[in-house]
């Protein structure tokens, strides 16, 4: 029924907790799959030596840089109804699969099962990642990645359907991911009960920890993003609000460009991240429909840190 696709490149500092809570569900997973990016370090001989125990459990290899290409590699093998991706830093509690497999039976008519999650921020400790799937859920994920890669479990052949894993991206794919399944008009619920995953988001993870490090990353996945949503008919009922919504994300990131320049090291670093906001911020102004609006939520976000929840409450009574 249930199929773990995960996707390995240097962890093997995490690996082996991560694998051991697989080992600890109170339902293992009908199939798991690893698929090792071209590690360079024991990575491969970690997950080779722990699959060559347990049947069930798959290992392949993607050349290709990156982990949606690697997700992809591992969706090409799977062959149950459901799909639940994974990621080799975190953590399954016990009772994880078994309660997606409780979701699924009580909800035969959905197409995608979500719940909360647990997230370890180096520097606020742990705080809550929220799954969101019925009230605005494109609000949601674009705002606070409700349709991250941990939060959920979707039937194989959605997947499938909306073109799997978007290869160009390199940041953000399971958020441009989750657009395109909003859009497809994945039936979604919300499983009861305490989060199940804890996710560790890491210094030397894909994205970092300054976003304006790799600005490319994000403002290509946001440009994708924005022209999945262009290329909505124009009677679409739910276009224009989503391309606001998109703008919007994107104005954050200028933000917080502008708020990593303040606290840069050097005055070229500075400059340097302060051009990307300027730069980002007009062109956003460029596009939107909304300049004004756009322009009074960068200088909100600007000054105010943590803007993210009540700008939430705000937008989704609008959304």
């Amino acid at each position: 029924m249930i199929t773990v696709v995960i996707p390995v490149y240097n962890r093997e500092s995490t690996l082996p907790s991560t694998l051991a809570s697989i080992d600890a569900q109170t339902r293992r997973p009908d199939r798991v799959i690893l698929v090792d990016n071209a590690s360079t370090d024991s990575s491969l001989s970690i997950i080779t030596e722990w699959a060559s125990t347990r049947p069930y459990v798959t290992v392949v290899s993607e050349s290709r840089p990156g982990a949606a290409a690697a997700r992809n590699r591992g969706l090409r093998e799977v062959d149950t109804e459901w799909t639940m991706f994974f990621d080799s830093d975190d953590l399954m509690h016990p009772n994880h699969v078994a309660d997606f497999a409780d979701g699924i039976a009580a909800h035969p008519d959905c197409d995608l099962l979500g719940r909360d999650i647990y997230v370890e921020l180096p520097d606020r400790g742990t705080v809550m990642g929220y799954f969101m799937a019925r009230v605005s859920p494109m609000l949601w994920n674009l705002w606070r990645g409700s349709l991250a890669t941990q939060r959920y479990i979707a039937r194989t052949e959605l997947f499938r359907s909306v073109g799997g894993w978007d290869e160009t991206d390199f940041g953000w794919d399971d958020i441009e991911l989750g657009v395109r399944l909003i859009i497809a008009g994945a039936r979604m619920a919300k499983l009861p009960g305490s989060p199940s995953v804890t996710t560790r988001y890491q210094e030397q993870s894909i994205t970092g920890t300054l976003k304006s490090n790799h600005p490319e990353r994000w403002e290509h996945t946001l440009e994708t993003i924005r022209g999945r949503v262009e290329a909505l008919p124009p009677d679409h009922s739910s276009r224009r609000r989503w391309l606001f919504l998109v703008d919007l994300r994107s104005i954050l990131l200028a933000a917080i460009y502008r708020r990593e320049a303040a606290v840069a090291d050097t005055c070229v670093e500075r400059e340097r991240r302060e051009a990307l906001a300027n730069a980002l911020y007009k062109k956003v102004r460029g596009v939107t429909d909304y300049p004004l609006t756009v322009g009074f939520i960068y200088r909100y976000f600007d000054r105010i840190v943590h803007v993210s929840r009540p700008m939430l409450r705000l937008f989704r009574h609008i959304f």
